[in-house]
C-alpha cells in the first residue's frame, strides 16, 4: 500500500503517520454503546471498543476503536482474542499513568496508545505466513513471574491490599454455565462464574467473567488442568457479599495456560487433591464437565451416606440414564409455568401485575412491570435400580428439552399439551443433574435437571 509502512510497537512515536501495525489480540472487552445529543451525529448510536494487542514478548499496547455502533460491533464480532490484525493509519498518541482513564484499561509496556476512528483508519486481518510467529505470544504472561503473590497471601492480607491490584498464578477448579442477567434498568448481560485455587491453600475463590470474549474462551477450560496468569486482579469491596474480595477488573489481563514451568508445577501440586465442589450450592458447572455416571441406587446410597446434620450440604453432579414415568405437562398442574420479575427474580403471584418487592423498581411502582414466564416442570425418573421422585427441570433447560418456549406453551390448547406430554413419557434420556442432599432444616433431597438428551431406541 503506497505511502504507508509497517512499524513495530517499539519503534512507534506519538504522532506517527501512515503506519501499518501488526499484532495479535491478547485481550478484548465488550463494546460500550451510547447515544449522542450532539446533532452532528444525526442520532446515530456511537460505540467504543478497547482491546490489547501484542507484537513481541516485550511490547503490547491498548487500542481503542470509535465509530457507529454498526462499525464497532462488526469489528468486535470479526476479530477475537487470538486474531492477528493490521491497523492502518491509526492515531498514535502518548499516554500518562496519571490519566484517570488508565484505571480502566490493562497495564501495558508501551507508553503510547492507538485510536482507530471510523473513516480515518483501517483494521483488517493479517494473513501473511509470518502470522504464525505471533501465535505463541498468547501463552506468554504479560508480567514477570517475580510479581506473583500466592493466593494464601492475598486471603490473609485482604484488608491492607484493599483497592490494590496483585498478580496471581492459579488453576481453575470449577467452570459454571453461562448465565443471563437483567439489570434493574432492563439491560441484558451474560456472565460465567469460575473458581480458582493454587498450591498455597485448599480454599477456592469465586470469580466472574463479564466480557463475552473470555466467556467464549472459558468454554474450553478444564477443571484442575487450566492454569491462568491473572495480571492485575483487583482486591476490592464486594457490595453483594458485604466483604472484601478478589475480582476481575477492566485492568486485568488473563493469560491461559502460560508457557512457564510454574504452570506445570501447579498442576502437579494439586493433582492428588480430592475433587473440588463449588463454594456456592447454586453454582451450575459447564455441562460438558459433568461426566460421572450413576444409577438411581448409587445416587440414593450417596445421599444416605451423608448425615443431614453435616455442616456443608452435600452436592454432586451426575449423568443418569433413565425413563420418564410422569411429567406435569397437561392442564392438571397450573404451576407448570411460573412468572418472575425480571429485575429482582421474585415470584409474581397470579393475581398481580408485578412482584411485591418494595426494593425493586417494578415492585414499588417506579418502573413498569418487567416479568418473565418460564417453565417449572416436575417429573419422575426410573432406571433398572429404582425411581427418583420429584425431579424438576426449569427455564432454558426445559425449553431446550421440550422444543418450545414458555410463551409458546402458554398458547397451547389442552390436546397440544397432552400430545407433548406423551412424546416424553417412557422415553429414555441421558439426564444431567444437580443433586442437593437434605439438611437439618430441609428433610428431602433436591433433584435439579440441567439437560436431557433423548436416547434412540437402538441405543437402549
Amino acid at each position: 500500500m503506497a505511502g504507508v509502512w509497517t512499524q513495530k510497537l517499539n519503534s512507534l512515536q506519538a504522532g506517527t503517520q501512515n503506519s501499518i501495525i501488526i499484532g495479535i489480540i491478547i485481550h478484548s472487552v465488550n463494546p460500550k454503546i451510547f447515544e449522542h445529543d450532539n446533532a452532528k451525529f444525526n442520532d446515530i448510536k456511537r460505540a467504543v471498543w478497547t482491546f490489547t494487542m501484542r507484537d513481541s514478548p516485550d511490547d503490547f499496547i491498548n487500542v481503542t476503536v470509535w465509530g457507529s455502533s454498526e462499525y464497532v460491533n462488526s469489528l468486535f464480532n470479526k476479530f477475537q482474542i487470538g486474531s492477528v490484525v493490521e491497523i492502518i493509519s491509526g492515531k498514535v498518541t502518548g499516554r500518562s499513568d496519571d490519566d484517570p482513564s488508565e484505571s480502566f484499561v490493562p497495564t501495558v509496556t508501551c507508553q503510547l496508545k492507538i485510536t482507530v476512528n471510523e473513516g480515518n483508519a483501517l483494521m483488517q486481518s493479517h494473513d501473511s505466513e509470518d502470522k504464525a510467529l505471533l501465535k505463541p505470544l498468547l501463552k506468554l504472561p504479560t508480567k514477570s513471574i517475580d510479581t506473583l503473590r500466592s493466593l494464601n497471601f492475598a486471603l490473609e492480607h485482604l484488608e491492607e491490599l484493599k483497592d490494590k491490584f496483585i498478580d496471581l498464578l492459579v488453576i481453575v477448579t470449577f467452570i459454571g454455565e453461562i448465565r443471563e442477567i437483567i439489570s434493574r434498568d432492563g439491560r441484558q448481560f451474560k456472565c460465567r462464574s469460575f473458581e480458582i485455587t493454587d498450591a498455597s491453600t485448599n480454599k477456592t475463590i469465586l470469580l466472574q467473567l463479564w466480557d463475552s470474549e473470555w466467556i467464549r474462551l472459558s468454554e474450553l477450560w478444564e477443571p484442575r488442568r487450566t492454569v491462568l496468569f491473572l495480571a492485575d486482579i483487583r482486591i476490592g469491596y464486594n457490595n453483594f457479599k458485604k466483604r472484601i474480595d478478589l475480582s476481575i477488573a477492566r485492568k486485568t489481563l488473563i493469560t491461559e495456560n502460560p508457557n512457564i514451568s510454574q504452570a506445570m508445577d501447579l498442576r502437579l501440586a494439586i493433582s492428588n487433591r480430592p475433587e473440588y465442589t463449588p463454594t456456592d450450592p447454586f453454582s451450575i458447572p459447564n455441562l460438558k464437565n459433568i461426566t460421572s455416571v450413576m444409577t438411581v441406587q448409587e445416587i440414593t446410597q450417596k445421599l444416605n451416606s451423608t448425615p443431614s446434620e453435616a455442616c456443608d450440604r452435600i452436592q454432586f453432579f451426575v449423568i443418569l440414564y433413565a425413563k420418564i414415568t410422569e411429567v406435569n405437562l397437561d392442564n392438571k398442574d397450573a404451576n407448570v409455568l411460573i412468572t418472575k420479575c425480571a429485575l429482582c427474580k421474585k415470584l409474581v403471584q397470579k393475581d398481580n401485575d408485578s412482584c411485591m418487592n418494595l426494593e425493586c423498581p417494578s415492585g414499588n411502582g417506579s418502573q413498569k412491570p418487567y416479568n418473565l414466564v418460564s417453565f417449572n416442570v416436575k417429573l419422575n425418573l426410573k432406571d433398572d435400580t429404582g425411581y427418583l421422585i420429584g425431579c424438576r427441570i426449569m427455564g432454558n433447560a426445559a425449553e431446550q428439552t421440550l422444543g418450545c418456549t414458555a410463551a409458546n406453551f402458554q398458547e397451547f390448547k389442552d390436546e397440544q399439551r397432552l400430545e407433548l406430554k406423551w412424546q416424553f413419557l417412557l422415553a429414555k434420556f441421558a439426564v444431567r443433574m444437580q443433586i442437593l442432599g437434605p439438611t437439618s432444616t430441609m428433610n428431602r433431597a433436591v433433584y435439579n435437571i440441567l439437560s436431557m438428551t433423548r436416547i434412540d431406541a437402538a441405543e437402549n
